[in-house]
């Protein structure tokens, strides 16, 4: 059986360039004084232990900001391993394949009627001219031994990669502590306690540095191969070089869901989360099977991950998925890459083509762009320029050729930045395809492969993630497995439905978010800045999660109590001592949903293209005789009629419409237990209507599915 924990480094809004993040320490030689240090703001590190063979493999990353002269890194181990470099590839795969996200499931939109209605048919404002634009299914949706020194070891040394390194051993920390500053590991004078706690345990350490002429770009994750070792994630050290909120993700592949003994795990609020009016969420590929058609994170989720871990008293994790390894076996597509093609390619101009029509599978980072850049010999077209924006470059005048089939249409691409490339130049440049084939199945593809085949072998994979402070760094988070909690996708669906605020298209729009178990809301803008949410939690739930049994929640009276409880706990024993009374904490009381929105002002006439109907003026309530039926989004962008408890709601219907000027009657009591945004009949595509109704959607946790009746 084979264990497999990541520990990684969150995919969003990190401003410093790609280097390594560790387990252990980035220190950051030489400086005036041993305080400074090299700020983590991220970890992620692969751990993987086979129980027939007895042989663990950690892959270890840091993000890193400074000068190559500068960079120094520390790790502890329970053995000294072999050293090699891994891929990053297989971490940012696993990234979108994992991490938490959220699926819209559109609903049919409340309260909207068509302003076309109030139009003579077929006749247009003279004036202006012209129909009106016929909007498109989907819009508003945002878009080792010498002795070096007395009392120090070296067990090993040698160079992988861009590194030097050597691994030792010490017996006293404040030696080892001369010997790494003597060598340009300014070390802090803090990590002096927690060397020497590693050195009580008989950790080894590997020092890594970058080797002579290699820059910054060139720094690549660590491979370590060892005997039998238990995963851990030695955040004690860590703590040396950490910034505040630190990410550290942790994905665990065994025989049940990842749980951890010593951390609790949190659930986030999603009415904590952005999940509508933000402008630039992230999107990720929607899970097979996913309810939602969409799947984002929301702008805010770290800032909301924080606030709940601390909440918990800062040592948590969320649980951000757990997915059967079976599932796992094509966590990539760089698995589906057609070499074979690429084998073919004779030249610069095919190149730069295949780029673009097999990008889906080939994503461009810095890595795979270094491997690229090299084979394709991009200098002759490019000369100074970095190897990724070279190759996004080249990409990108595929994608123009490839629009013009094959040697047809202009023969320059011209680059909003960078050259413009001449396609005759470009394609007179020969390429080695087998060459080039072999290269990105080595380095690109290969790593990949490998973890598949571990994570297939596996029976669940879990991604845990926390947001951490250096002071809070008291303990070292050890991972055990549960034999009762169920798989989690990565995508937690949300209802969520455009809303006509005054029964108009064209008019004032919000949107409704409805939560199973939770509630049902309207919003009209920042769902995150709603005065109603203001004082709810950020953690939904707090919870223990052991090998055994349900979580166990807790409250927060009780966090204090039970962290201190669990500090020392290890796998095969229960995290809480015997005779520990965990009281049932108070369940959070969301506000009261919002009704069927039955609102209908004054028509506004759809500007510029509508000539009104005899008796329906702008800015007045239309005739009885021209009243518009309601739309329906099963219909598409065709009105239809009213729809089922939003009209009859609000006294409209087919046979007698309200006389001119009259309000809606008031809504009637509702059983917020069971508050949908509109009829649950078979999803379709929706018309959302003028561009902005749903300007910006976001996303929610939905914690439990349940069927509520139709409204």
């Amino acid at each position: 059986m084979r264990l497999l924990v990541l520990v990684a480094a969150a995919t969003l809004s990190v401003a410093l360039p790609r280097a390594a993040s560790a387990c252990g320490g980035c220190f950051s030689p030489p400086s005036a004084t041993t305080d400074q240090v090299v700020v983590q703001d991220a970890e992620r590190v692969l751990f993987v232990r086979d129980a027939k063979t007895k042989q663990s493999t950690v892959w270890v990353e840091v993000r890193y900001s400074g000068l190559a002269k500068d960079f120094g890194w520390v790790l502890p181990l329970p053995k000294v391993p072999q050293v090699g470099v891994g891929s990053a590839v297989v971490f940012d795969a696993l990234d979108t394949r994992m991490a938490l996200r959220y699926a819209l499931k559109v609903r049919d939109q409340e309260n909207c009627r068509f302003p076309e209605d109030g139009c003579v048919p077929g006749q247009f404002d003279e004036k202006f001219g012209g129909p009106p634009p016929q909007p498109s299914a989907g819009a508003g949706l945002p878009a080792g031994g010498s002795v070096g020194s007395p009392n120090v070891e070296i067990l090993a040394q040698g160079q992988t990669g861009p590194y030097d390194y050597v691994v030792v051993k010490g017996s006293e920390a404040n030696v080892l502590y001369e010997w790494l500053t003597k060598r340009g590991y300014a070390t802090p004078a803090k990590a002096k306690p927690i060397l020497q706690s590693h050195i009580d345990k008989g950790d080894v350490f590997v020092a890594i540095k970058l080797s002579n002429g290699q820059g910054v770009n060139a720094i690549r994750p660590l491979s370590l191969v060892m005997d039998d070792a238990e995963p851990c994630v030695p955040l004690r050290l860590t703590s040396i070089a950490a910034q505040q909120d630190m990410a550290v993700i942790v994905t665990v592949a065994g025989p049940g869901r990842a749980v951890v003994k010593n951390h609790l795990d949190v659930e986030p609020n999603p009415l904590r989360m952005g999940l509508v009016g933000i402008v630039d969420p992230l999107f990720l590929p929607c899970p097979q099977g996913s309810e939602g058609g969409q799947c984002r994170v929301p702008a805010n989720t770290g800032q909301v991950l924080a606030a709940a871990i601390d909440e918990a008293g800062g040592r948590a994790f969320v649980t951000e998925s757990a997915i059967g390894g079976v599932d796992m076996k094509k966590f990539s597509p760089l698995l589906d890459l057609d070499t074979a093609s690429l084998k073919t390619v004779p030249h610069l101009l095919a190149a730069a083509r295949y780029l673009d029509t097999h990008r889906a599978n080939l994503p461009l980072t810095e890595e795979t762009a270094a491997v690229l850049a090299k084979q394709l010999k991009v200098e002759a077209i490019m000369p100074g320029v970095a190897p990724l924006q070279a190759m996004a470059n080249l990409r990108a005048c595929g994608q123009f050729w490839n629009q013009f089939g094959g040697d047809f249409g202009p023969p320059l691409c011209n680059l909003p930045k960078g050259p413009s490339l001449d396609r005759e130049k470009v394609k007179a440049i020969g390429v080695d395809g087998v060459a080039l084939a072999d290269a990105v199945m080595t380095e690109v593809v290969k790593p990949v492969v490998e973890v598949a085949a571990m994570l297939g072998q596996s029976s669940v994979v879990t991604r845990l993630q926390m947001r951490i402070s250096p002071e809070e760094m008291d303990r070292d988070p050890i991972f055990a497995y549960s034999s009762t909690l169920p798989l989690q996708s990565p995508a937690r669906p949300i209802d969520i439905n455009g809303v006509c605020l005054d029964g108009w298209l064209n008019g004032k729009t919000g949107s409704r978010i409805t939560l199973d178990g939770l509630g049902s809301w309207v919003f009209n803008g920042n769902n995150a800045q709603d005065v109603r949410f203001k004082d709810a939690p950020a953690a939904l739930r707090i919870a223990l999660h052991d090998e055994s049994g349900p979580p166990l929640l807790i409250g927060k009276e009780q966090i204090a109590l039970v962290d201190t409880a669990i500090k020392g706990a290890v796998p095969g024993k229960p995290s809480l001592p015997q005779g520990f009374t965990i009281k049932a904490p108070a369940a959070w009381v969301p506000p009261k949903s919002d009704p069927i929105v039955t609102t209908l002002g004054p028509w506004k006439k759809p500007f510029p293209w509508c000539k009104a109907k005899r008796g329906w003026e702008d800015s007045k309530l239309p005739p009885a005789a021209t009243l518009p039926p309601v739309m329906n989004a099963d219909a598409g962008a065709q009105p239809s009629g009213p729809v089922a408890g939003v009209d009859a709601a609000g006294g409209w219907n087919e046979t007698t419409p309200p006389a001119t000027g009259a309000k809606p009657p008031a809504t009637p009591p509702r059983d917020d237990s069971g508050c949908t945004a509109g009829a649950r009949g078979a999803p379709s595509t929706p018309w959302l209507g003028l561009s902005g109704l749903l300007s910006a959607l976001g996303v929610a946790v939905v914690l439990r599915r349940r069927k509520a009746p139709a409204l």
